[in-house]
């Protein structure tokens, strides 16, 4: 598993936001969003539920993040 790509996830579930995420990654939002669906492809689950403009955890997100020591 690509610690990065937790990584991006974990900062993507803080901020809700692919903007702001990407921003404090200084990544685009694009390469942003590549990593966390390949995250979320080599686990077999959704972590994010995407809709238009806005972005929210699956239950399996919630779990993931407070698994990893988020709140």
């Amino acid at each position: 598993m690509d610690l990065r790509k937790l990584r991006h996830a974990t900062v993507l579930a803080r901020f809700l936001s692919f903007t702001k995420a990407a921003e404090s990654l200084n990544l685009t939002q694009s390469a942003l969003s590549r990593q966390v669906a390949a995250l979320e492809e080599a686990l077999g689950i959704a972590l994010f539920q995407r809709k238009h403009r806005a972005l929210a955890l699956t239950p399996a997100g919630k779990a993931f993040h407070r698994s990893i020591g988020e709140t």
